[in-house]
């Protein structure tokens, strides 16, 4: 055992520093002789005590000790440990580091006895706390709530928590508190961040064990700054919005944006909502809220949604723009009158702006009715009209035609959508005439007993109609003299073919009446009829009765009355026989033929074809020729000549009719030759040549009308007879002056044909041709129409079987539909849109070049693109055009140019004007291709359709006009007019008659308008147009022999009278002064 023996300084050092030993008295008074405790030794944990008495007058026999403490903790935690001891110290072990111990000292006596009581404080010493115990953290959005209980060793020690926070090692603290607390409650921190917690017990001298712990702060809902319009647009707002809530670190998973309509109304979409991704933090969201209604207003909001769910939508009040108004609403026809429509409307349902005005595109589409396909209408473009109100009415429409007509609106934003067409028709009118109205009168029909006949009334419905034709009406008007007029109506339903002709058949005729029908057009559902069309004819005649017993018996043949009674006969019948209802007896034929030798006569009965038509019937010199291998028996023959009409020379107060058979001398008075009856326009074809004595005959009384003709009776007579020689000698007289005046007849025309034959020799060559210098004689031997025309009909049998099937696929391309290429040498485009190569154009050779020149119609509309392409196609620099644009009311070529579409296009560059062309100077452009080329545009201004020009010259200067211009053989002219054919053949026509007379001086018009027609159909159209290529001919000649003065009196000689146009000269400085 060890003994400290400590001086008063130093007991009271300990008394006041470290032991705490009680060493007062009762008094407070230090008790120098208390028994002395003094530590021997003190750790953290354990507490070693030793005592003694100073005085050593107590004597104890044991030692009870008592430690009471910590005392810094509450009487309820302390420890209180007792133990008895005999010893004079104690080891107390497990303290609490830095705890304050009250140690009391009791001295027991052997009795039990308390000899002496005294106490002490001690403090153990201070160690390093041990981590702190129930580390506790509560999260919150932007806070944690943190408790923890004190470290389990030396918890007295700590004088104070150290709490620090961060969230990752390179971001440094973010908080730093000091508590001599166990809780601690941080704030403004970070929602859905992870943060480490550390807290590290501290004492006076150490720090204790840290302890950390990862705890994150719960979500927070995000906070979106207030919504921004980026941009406005009709159907759409772009929105933008910033994520500004920096405290809060939850990741924003989606931000939805929505408009929704602010007001009830009929805005199409009402709502429009986007979801856009989370994106980091401060930067903005975007989106286009679209489909929108325009002009209007809508509510627009955003929401973040992370994990804490959806945020409260911040909102404002947008509005969209204007845009085009929808179309106007219920487009319906007001009222309407045969030349007004009246419309009306009603608002757009989606204005999308203020309602300015309304624009409406009418338009004429086309006749309602029926359009025969000779007819064309034009089509017009459509003409844009504004108003402010809800209706609008066209004045000046065509009757009974649809017109399109479309609506839209104009706001501030510009012209809505147009409505969709609505097609109406303006109420029927009353009808054009018809036109082309004709007769064509048939019969009678061979039958005798009854009359019957019938006229073909034909005409063609108008172009206009100006409605639905309901019927045609027909007045019939008959009048013949002494006869009861003939009326009555017909009402033709309305029957036709495309072309608009209409054929009826009326039997309901009288014999030679003279009839007027006047037919007009009834249109449904208007009252009044159109203005009459009339026309003329003359039912025929019927074919005439048959005499009957009575009549017959007032007929008188007799040749004893006659003055020679044995070569004449005498005929005599009543002038009343010829008058009957059935028509009057133009004409009378007497025939006869021997009785006894022949049977009796068949009694015949036809009806003629024309009032010219004459049946065949042998004359008295055929009959009496025949009769030499007949033994001498007279067949039938007429006595009467062709057309007899016996009223004629009669007076009002002749009541009979008379004529003498067999007086006339046949062998003096031959009869005119005549092939075909029909053709002879001679009345003297037959001569009524003597008649043989004491012979019987029978006679045939035949009356014609001018539509048939009947053997009305059959009569018997007799001659007288005389001697046979007188006879013999004066028929062997007549014979020889017969045989006489044949021979001469025959020598004087056999002259006559030579000095011909050998005229035209000198004119025509082997292969038709004319020489220059005979063309003038040429021209005069052609003089008389009916010549020419015979060359000109032949004409019309050239071609007839050669193929134009592939105008069929272009039929809508054809202006006229009987002028087709033919597919040898029609002209090829390169496939267009619709798979067509196809335009209505012909290649034509020239004088010496193969398809010097392209023959084609005058485009139309839908053909105008055609058209250049061809012109592009065939490098062609030259056009000539001999047709206006619009001839009366007939469009016969379509205004090609100036023309853009379909990236062609044509453009004027300069235009110059003369007295009988025009020239103009044209730029085509194709913009795909790059092509470019400089037309030269001729207009023929004075030609009439289906005509010629009225002086040749200026035609002939014309050409040689445009010869002059020419630069390339190797590039076609095109040559159109309306149809192609026409005025075109007549103008390719000349332009090789003219080239060929320059080089070869022959001409031959018939075999260059053949050899044209073999290239394209009706090349030369017309008989006019035919005749003229003669007249210009010898202009061409007229006008080259004058210049070389060669045989200029025999040309004045050949036509001395030509007319009035060949005499016409051309002034030739006119035509210098143009080439300039």
């Amino acid at each position: 055992m060890i003994y400290i023996t400590l001086k008063l300084s130093t007991l009271l050092l300990l008394c006041f520093n470290i032991v705490q030993i009680d060493c007062t008295d009762s008094n407070g008074q230090l008790n120098a002789d208390a028994w002395i405790i003094t530590p021997t030794n003190i750790t953290p944990t354990e507490i070693a005590i030793h005592w003694e008495d100073p005085s050593n007058s107590i004597y104890a026999s044991v030692f009870d000790v008592n430690i009471n403490g910590p005392l810094q903790r509450s009487k309820e935690t302390q420890i209180n440990f007792s133990n008895q001891t005999t010893e004079n110290q104690y080891h107390f072990k497990n303290l609490d580091p830095c705890g304050q111990y009250k140690i009391t000292l009791q001295a027991i006596s052997d009795d039990g006895i308390v000899l002496y009581l005294t106490t002490t404080n001690l403090q153990t010493l201070e160690t390093q706390p041990t981590p702190i115990q129930n580390f506790e953290v509560i999260s919150e959005t932007q806070a944690l709530n943190i408790s923890w209980s004190p470290p389990k060793l030396a918890d007295l020690c700590v004088v104070e928590y150290r709490i620090a926070g961060w969230i990752n090692e390179n971001s440094g603290q973010l908080f730093y508190k000091q508590t001599n607390e166990t809780t601690i409650y941080v704030t403004d921190l970070y929602a859905c961040q992870t943060y480490t917690v550390q807290i590290i017990p501290v004492s006076n001298n150490n720090d204790g064990e840290p302890t950390i712990l990862e705890v994150e702060t719960n979500a927070k809902v995000a906070m979106a700054s207030n919504i921004q319009a980026l941009a406005q647009y009709p159907n759409a707002l772009e929105l933008s919005a910033v994520d500004s809530n920096f405290d809060n670190k939850c990741e924003t998973i989606i931000a939805r944006f929505m408009c929704e309509e602010s007001k009830p109304g009929n805005a199409t979409y009402k709502v429009a909502k986007q979801y856009v991704e989370g994106q980091v933090k401060g930067v903005t969201f975007k989106a286009l809220l679209a489909p929108l209604s325009p002009y209007t207003s809508y509510r627009c909001g955003i929401a973040l949604f992370n994990v804490a769910g959806w945020s409260t939508a911040e909102e404002t009040i947008l509005s969209t723009l204007p845009y085009h108004p929808s179309s106007p609403d219920n487009i319906l026809l007001k009222s309407r009158t045969n030349a007004s429509l009246q419309f009306e409307w009603s608002l757009p349902q989606y204005s999308n702006g203020v309602i300015k005005l309304y624009i409406s595109y009418f338009q004429y589409v086309g006749p309602a009715y029926f359009v025969p396909s000779r007819c064309s209408f034009t089509s017009t473009e459509a003409i844009p009209r504004e108003t402010a109100s809800l209706q609008q009415t066209f004045q000046s429409l065509l009757a009974y035609s649809s017109y399109s007509i479309q609506v839209a609106a104009q706001n501030e934003y510009g012209v809505g959508y147009f409505s969709r067409p609505l097609v109406v028709q303006t109420a029927p009118w009353i009808s054009d005439a018809v036109e082309h109205l004709n007769a064509s009168v048939s019969g009678p029909y061979p039958i005798e007993s009854k009359y019957e006949a019938l006229v073909v009334l034909t005409w063609q419905i108008p172009c206009n109609t100006n409605g639905e034709i309901d019927n045609f009406h027909l007045y019939i008007f008959g009048y013949r003299e002494d006869q009861p007029r003939h009326v009555f109506n017909r009402s033709v339903l309305p029957v036709y073919d495309d072309t608009g002709l209409v054929t009826y058949e009326e039997t309901d005729l009288k014999p030679d009446f003279d009839y007027t029908v006047e037919v007009s057009v009834n249109v449904k559902n208007v009252s009044q009829s159109s203005i009459s069309k009339s026309t003329h004819f003359k039912a025929p005649s019927a074919i005439p009765q048959k005499l009957d017993d009575s009549q017959i018996h007032e007929v008188k043949v007799d040749a004893f009355t006659s003055r020679n009674p044995t070569k004449t006969a005498e005929v005599r019948f009543p002038v009343e026989m010829l008058k009957t209802n059935l028509g009057t007896i133009t004409y009378v034929a007497l025939l006869l033929s021997e009785k006894g030798c022949n049977p009796a006569p068949v009694l015949l009965f036809d009806a003629l074809n024309t009032p010219e038509s004459w049946p065949n019937v042998m004359s008295w010199s055929e009959a009496y020729s025949n009769s030499d291998n007949k033994k001498h028996c007279i067949p039938q023959y007429q006595a009467t000549e062709v057309r007899w009409n016996p009223l004629l020379g009669l007076t009002d107060n002749d009541s009979h009719i008379m004529y003498i058979i067999g007086n006339k001398d046949c062998a003096k008075n031959p009869p005119e030759a005549c092939s075909n009856v029909n053709e002879c326009s001679t009345e003297k074809i037959y001569c009524d040549g003597p008649l043989k004595p004491a012979t019987e005959y029978y006679l045939v009384i035949r009356f014609f009308t001018r539509s048939g003709y009947n053997d009305v009776a059959l009569l018997e007579f007799v001659t007288d007879s005389v001697f046979q020689l007188t006879i013999i000698i004066i028929s062997i007289c007549g014979c020889l002056f017969m045989s006489l005046t044949a021979g001469i007849l025959y020598i004087w025309i056999s002259r006559r044909l030579f000095w011909q034959q050998d005229t035209c020799r000198e004119i025509e060559d082997s292969l038709g041709d004319v020489a220059a210098k005979t063309f003038a004689f040429y021209y005069k031997l052609l003089s008389k129409p009916e010549k020419i025309l015979r060359e000109f009909k032949e004409l019309a049998l050239v071609a007839v079987d050669l193929s134009y099937s592939a105008s069929e696929t272009g039929c809508n391309k054809n202006r006229y539909t009987d002028i087709l290429p033919y597919d040898k040498n029609r002209v090829l485009l390169d496939i267009d849109d619709e798979g067509s190569d196809y335009i209505n154009a012909s290649f034509i050779d020239g004088y010496k070049i193969k398809k010097e020149y392209i023959a084609t119609q005058g485009p139309k509309s839908e053909t105008t693109v055609d058209f250049w392409r061809m012109v592009l196609h065939y490098n062609v620099r030259m056009v000539v055009m001999l047709t206006q644009f619009q001839e009366g009311a007939n469009v016969k070529c379509h205004e090609y140019f100036p023309y853009k579409s379909k990236g062609i296009s044509v453009i004027i560059k300069k235009k110059m004007c003369y007295e009988y062309y025009d020239r103009t100077q044209m730029m085509i452009t194709h913009d795909r291709y790059g092509l470019k080329r400089k037309i030269e545009h001729f207009y023929y201004k004075k030609w009439p359709d289906h005509g010629s020009p009225s002086n040749p010259m200026n035609l002939i200067n014309f050409i040689r006009k445009i010869r002059s211009f020419r630069l390339s053989s190797y590039s076609p002219i095109i040559v159109h007019c309306s149809a192609g054919v026409g005025r075109t053949g007549t103008y390719i026509a000349l332009d090789i008659l003219m080239q060929r007379l320059k080089h070869e001086l022959k001409i031959n018009i018939y075999e260059t308008v053949k050899k044209l027609r073999f290239q394209r159909m009706k090349m030369v159209q017309t008989l006019d147009q035919y005749t003229f290529l003669y007249a210009a001919a010898f202009e061409l000649v007229r006008h080259k022999m004058n210049n070389s003065h060669l045989e200029e009196n025999y040309l004045k000689g050949s036509l001395a009278n030509p007319p009035n146009y060949l005499t016409e000269t051309l002034d030739i400085g006119q035509i210098e002064s143009e080439k300039h």
